[in-house]
């Protein structure tokens, strides 16, 4: 396996960049954009099962993992750009994105911002700002992890992020919940100051311009049982881009990739192929809400 490391700065800030070279690729190459505390080598199951069939592009952007330390000052725009320097560096070409809760407004904005560099975007628990009903959990984690608090901290996030519901069925539920656990636990003094500015950034007043959607065909994805960002906001989100496609992954909540990555790995090597979303394994029908509403 040939793996290139990357490195940019954009305005005083670093973004690292894994692409994991495929000798003979089917597609072109995949971006895969994650959400709080993913970093590049951390993809798992998804990577590996879409490197079998193309270039797979992982990042550390500024706020994320080895790149440092972002302020909250710092919008979704200024990791769009940053994304979009990294891609230029590492000269891969327009590439096929997948962007996942934090880095879904993120992946949003590079479509907007440097159509030039995206064929297809999927979005999956889209998330431009913090859902309102959780504001004030979210910001109960920072209070927790300014004192110090790591066990009820981890606690926090994760009855946050994961259907807490024992009556419904999800993949993987004790094994999601440990990675978890254990990831928001061992948190290292930079990661928890990562975490801190990258919370107070979706928390910050205003939301994501949706105006205009990005060119590029867009598939809008959630877990049926996501309780962070809901179907309810997830269609929504969709329904403001005409055109889009939005499906609904059975048995799983708001980590897609850690709940059913062979299932999501299958639909993006759909989509990014152009071919049909109707009766993919491991979906609910497709539905194009702005069409139908």
């Amino acid at each position: 396996m040939v793996e290139r490391m990357y490195e940019v700065v954009h305005r005083g800030y670093r973004t690292l960049g894994r692409v994991l070279v495929h000798p003979a690729p089917t597609l072109p190459p995949i971006l895969l954009v994650g959400g709080a505390m993913q970093r590049k080598e951390g993809w798992g199951r998804l990577e590996t099962t879409l490197h079998r069939e193309s270039t797979v592009v992982t990042v550390d952007l500024p706020g994320w993992g080895g790149a440092g330390l972002l302020p909250a000052q710092f919008g979704m725009g200024f990791l769009a750009d940053s994304l979009a320097a990294l891609l230029r560096t590492a000269a891969v070409g327009a590439v096929h994105v997948f962007g996942g809760s934090y880095g879904s407004a993120v992946a949003y904005q590079l479509g907007q911002r440097h159509p030039g560099l995206v064929r297809h975007i999927a979005l999956f628990g889209a998330l431009g700002r913090i859902p309102q009903a959780m504001r004030p959990r979210l910001t109960r984690t920072i209070g927790l992890l300014r004192e110090g608090m790591r066990e009820r901290f981890a606690e926090e996030v994760v009855d946050a992020m994961l259907n807490q519901d024992p009556y419904i069925s999800l993949a993987r539920r004790g094994a999601v919940e440990r990675i978890m656990h254990t990831v928001f636990r061992a948190l290292g003094p930079l990661e928890a100051a990562q975490y801190e500015q990258n919370t107070l950034r979706l928390l910050a007043p205003g939301h994501l311009d949706l105006s205009p959607p990005p060119g590029a065909p867009l598939l809008f994805g959630v877990g049926e049982h996501d309780s962070f960002t809901t179907v309810r906001d997830c269609r929504a989100f969709a329904q403001a881009c005409p055109g889009a496609a939005f499906v609904r992954l059975r048995e799983s909540d708001h980590p897609v990739h850690l709940r059913c990555p062979d299932e999501l790995a299958g639909l993006l090597l759909r989509f990014f192929r152009a071919q049909t979303l109707e009766r993919v394994p491991g979906c609910h029908a497709v539905e194009y809400p702005a069409i139908t509403r």
